[in-house]
């Protein structure tokens, strides 16, 4: 799925349950109406010629809070985590133009088979999507949400036109620096106006294993064996980082209104992705200002919140609200008439790049079979063999961590990208 959804998105549908503890501040948990504390969260943007994505979850209030449910994204306190968050399914999503156009985005519905069993079950996502024509840029754009009895509509937007990227390229100062991923956007439409943007980056990398081997011990016949074809551990493997959202304001103080070399991310030059193969892709579109100022409000309230002064749910900006009752959402649907796409690649071996150190080696100088038995029992490998038996020196091995030998224990996928190098000839 292309994930343009923002990444502030889980902030957004566990808004209510997040804490933080210290050790002079207390905690506290505010008491607020139902309808303040579980909120309708709409994540999506109507965009032209392109399938649209929506999402629709609940916020979740601080009382829902269950030890289970912990889904933690640190190792550096047992105290961060967020909830979950709960699907909206079976609700009807429309985008809807003022000159009567109308797209319906079904559900996304994924089917689940039981083991040993011919019975399929099928269930939604809260996940809704269309594929949307060229709008007009003449004609606001909004979205109807009916769910439960309720009918909820975004406030009606004219396309925003997304300029260029210009330049996507990377720069390496010197060969002790790290790599800088750096961005040029064309100039707007109009230079003297503060321009807004949300720009968004998804990478691939290449990775390698840190060790070689062509051979295994056999426990069958207690020696050496060379590998067969279908025994090699890969060569190579690919690894693929979560989509980054960058909010950004532009005004004529940029020449031109034009970011030059604005610079989105930096690697360490010691970071596995820049080892061998890097892409990245970025994503850029031009927003409103109050889209910008909702997001920027979204950013700080997730990281901020159980702060003393800590915006509450309901105290967002949102152009979404409901029609028929006094229930309440958060979101933003935007609506753009374009976006701008770029992908750059850096080559590790024309940067200044540190290679990841592989593991520890076991060697022993004069090694037995059972040696070589306890070894394999205990999960390693072996890497080289030198047997001098045959003219009285002793059979020395060496071995190392199955983590050296293949990158599918790092989390890579050995199926490669098409567009990551290398890249076939016609």
């Amino acid at each position: 799925m292309n994930n343009r959804l923002l990444y502030f998105k889980y902030a957004l549908s566990t808004l209510v349950g997040l804490f933080m503890t210290t050790a002079c501040v207390e905690e506290y948990e505010a008491e607020l109406p139902e309808t303040e504390s579980r909120l309708l969260v709409v994540d999506g943007t109507i965009c032209s010629n392109s399938y649209c994505i929506f999402q629709l979850t609940w916020s979740v209030p601080i009382s829902d809070r269950h030890e289970s449910d912990k889904y933690y994204y640190t190792s550096s306190s047992s105290d961060d985590y967020y909830l979950p968050a709960q699907y909206v399914s079976g609700a009807r999503i429309t985008i809807c133009g003022t000159d009567g156009s109308m797209y319906e985005c079904p559900e996304v519905v994924r089917q689940y088979e039981e083991w040993n069993s011919d019975y399929i079950a099928y269930y939604g996502t809260g996940i809704y999507g269309c594929f949307t024509p060229e709008l007009d840029p003449n004609v606001s754009y909004y979205v109807t949400i009916e769910y439960n009895g309720d009918t909820w509509q975004s406030t009606p937007e004219k396309p925003i036109r997304t300029p260029d990227i210009e330049t996507l390229e990377y720069f390496q100062k010197d060969s002790l620096s790290n790599v800088e991923v750096l961005l040029t956007t064309a100039a707007p439409d109009d230079p003297d106006q503060m321009t807004y943007y949300t720009w968004n980056y998804g990478e691939t990398w290449e990775v390698r294993p840190a060790r070689e081997t062509k051979i295994y011990f056999d426990l069958n016949t207690l020696t050496k064996q060379n590998l067969t074809e279908e025994q090699k551990y890969p060569e190579r493997g690919w690894k693929y980082g979560h989509d980054e959202t960058i909010l950004t304001a532009s005004s004529a103080h940029y020449d031109g209104g034009k970011f030059t070399r604005y610079q989105l991310l930096e690697i360490p030059r010691d970071d596995e992705r820049v080892s061998w193969y890097y892409s990245n892709e970025v994503t850029q579109r031009a927003i409103s200002k109050a889209e910008y100022e909702y997001g920027m409000a979204c950013i700080q309230a997730g990281w901020e919140m159980g702060g003393l002064f800590s915006p509450q749910p309901s105290a967002l900006p949102t152009n979404i609200r409901c029609l028929t009752s006094s229930n309440r959402a958060i979101g933003y649907v935007g609506c753009s008439l374009n976006v701008a796409r770029k992908r750059m690649y850096i080559d590790g071996t024309k940067i200044s790049r540190i290679l990841p150190e592989p593991g520890p080696l076991k060697i022993f100088d004069s090694c037995s079979e059972i040696d070589c038995i306890k070894m394999v029992q205990n999960g390693w490998v072996l890497y080289l063999w030198y047997d001098g038996r045959m003219i009285g020196d002793p059979l020395s091995t060496y071995w190392a961590y199955p983590f050296d030998f293949d990158v599918r224990l790092k989390g890579a996928s050995v199926f490669k990208p098409d567009y990551m190098p290398p890249f076939e000839e016609n």
